[in-house]
């Protein structure tokens, strides 16, 4: 599995020790620390990805209503959050069915199949 995988990969940035006559000393490297606007596209381009993958997940896993509502809660289509009220007055439905269907919603995805993957996948990005 990738988590498997991910254990002999080195960090780019890492710790190493150095032995010599004068005694041990401990460096930090750091690949990228120097290029702050790389680091912010990287970064970038890491939410992104995740924003896509749990996109994917919604529409392997929900029905489209369902799919609809958890990008709208969560701000999935264009980042900004809603409210169950938000979600129910643009649905069409009450808030108490927007609830309902809301936990419904979480419950098949920690359920489905491929609800490990993506868990490693948030470790591995976190």
């Amino acid at each position: 599995t990738k988590m498997k995988r991910a254990k002999n990969v080195l960090s780019l940035d890492y710790q190493y020790d150095s032995h010599s006559r004068s005694g041990t000393e401990s460096h930090q490297h750091q690949a990228f620390s120097g290029d702050k606007n790389l680091m912010d596209d990287v970064d970038l381009v890491e939410k992104l990805q995740l924003r896509a993958d749990i996109v994917a997940a919604l529409s392997r896993n929900l029905d489209p209503r369902e799919a609809q509502l958890m990008r709208l809660r969560y701000g999935l289509k264009d980042g900004k959050t809603r409210t169950i009220e938000e979600c129910a007055k643009t649905l069409g439905i009450s808030k108490a069915r927007v609830q309902q269907l809301a936990v419904g919603c979480l419950k098949k995805l920690r359920e489905a199949d491929d609800a490990k993957s993506l868990q490693e996948y948030l470790l591995s990005v976190a």
